[in-house]
């Protein structure tokens, strides 16, 4: 063989593995260090330094797709900094739009302790993201609030896009908890208000179709549609 051929080879053996650069990467000090350690063709290790080290306005060295993935990191950071309207506005650069700004319309949504803060809180941000994010917005509420035991009365929505979220929420508690049909005979939860017809109303009409049938209820109840007013 060779000197040329042999050196090469040795050159080769001396360089590090794809895997061995990863782990470099990850345990580098700096994002400028991990990004040299970085395989050229990762740009998974790319997104991934950046995103470690919140170097955000590095997110656009990254190469396409990782570079989308790093603005939906950057998101969720803005909105962990409570910048909503920022945050939506980043989501809308990517083409993960849907799955971010849903994610941050509920996480925004979860900060509001009344309804009276979450509209107000909405009121903010909807001229930052498209009005159909509304609906992720209030079910990140009611989730909230149903997961805390101090869900308010559905009388307090003033729009219907909360009350009909309310609504899908108590749904799919029901469906989550496995709530026997029998419960149809039973008080309501207790974070149910007491003083609120159209909350006791809403659990009961969940039941009535996602309770889970029993001896004595072998059927659920079908499901009351109320026509819509044309």
């Amino acid at each position: 063989m060779s000197p040329a051929p042999l050196l090469v080879q040795l050159l080769s053996a001396c360089q590090p593995s794809e895997a061995e650069k990863l782990v470099a990467a990850a345990g580098a000090p700096t994002v400028e260090a991990a990004l040299a350690a970085c395989p050229e063709a990762s740009g998974e290790c790319q997104a991934q330094a950046v995103i470690r080290f919140g170097a955000w306005p590095r997110c656009g060295e990254v190469p396409d797709p990782w570079d989308d993935e790093c603005r939906f990191r950057q998101a969720e950071a803005l909105e962990h900094a409570d910048d909503g309207s920022g945050a939506f506005k980043l989501c809308a650069s990517t083409r993960y739009v849907v799955g971010c700004a849903t994610h941050v319309a509920g996480q925004q949504a979860r900060r509001a302790d009344t309804i009276a803060d979450a509209d107000l809180r909405w009121s903010t941000l909807k001229d930052s993201t498209d009005p159909r994010y509304a609906f992720a917005y209030w079910r990140g509420f009611w989730r909230t609030h149903i997961d805390r035991g101090d869900a308010p009365p559905l009388e307090s929505c003033a729009s219907r896009v909360c009350s009909e979220a309310a609504g899908k929420e108590i749904e799919a508690t029901v469906d989550q908890l496995a709530v026997p049909c029998a419960a149809l005979d039973r008080p309501p939860p207790g974070w149910i208000p007491e003083a609120s017809p159209a909350s006791l109303a809403a659990w009961t009409e969940a039941l009535s179709h996602h309770c889970v049938p029993d001896a004595a209820h072998p059927v659920p109840s079908p499901l009351r549609r109320v026509p819509e007013k044309r």
